[in-house]
């Protein structure tokens, strides 16, 4: 955190944006605690939505806590790396925060050549990520609070 620059990181932001990332993680929980073969086409859809919405409501804390550092990317990936990079996140935790981030431009950009298990699999071996994402972003705003 020797960067930081001095910033109040509105908390509000941060606690709406942790919500959406919960009701997305209790969904994908839902959905990945079934066997892919048996979750229908509406679910399977539903689980790519909901990885769009997840990694969206992360990326918007990323993006946030990246300007206290005087700090942009250049997407959603390289955020999640450079909060690793400034201590906010482990390393290792921003190169997996990373890959849903490319996972989330593929759904939404390419769509068509997403194989639904592969992203099924993802999910069900990422959603742990993103909740530690969450922890470690309240450790790091607990620290900036007067």
């Amino acid at each position: 955190m020797a960067g930081l620059v001095g910033m109040v990181v509105e908390r509000e932001l941060v606690e709406a944006r942790v919500r959406e990332m919960n009701d997305a993680l209790m969904l994908l929980g839902e959905i990945v605690s079934r066997d892919f073969h048996g979750l229908t086409v509406h679910e399977r859809l539903s689980m790519r939505y909901l990885v769009i919405q997840l990694v969206e409501a992360a990326s918007g804390i990323c993006i946030r806590l990246l300007r206290a550092f005087n700090e942009a990317a250049e997407g959603f990936p390289e955020c999640f790396m450079r909060l690793g990079v400034e201590g906010v996140i482990p390393r290792g935790l921003g190169e997996k925060l990373a890959s849903a981030a490319r996972l989330r431009n593929l759904l939404e950009h390419r769509y068509w050549v997403i194989s639904d298990e592969k992203v099924y699999e993802s999910v069900a071996e990422g959603l742990r990520d993103f909740e530690a994402f969450a922890s470690h972003i309240w450790e790091f705003v607990g620290k900036l609070d007067p």
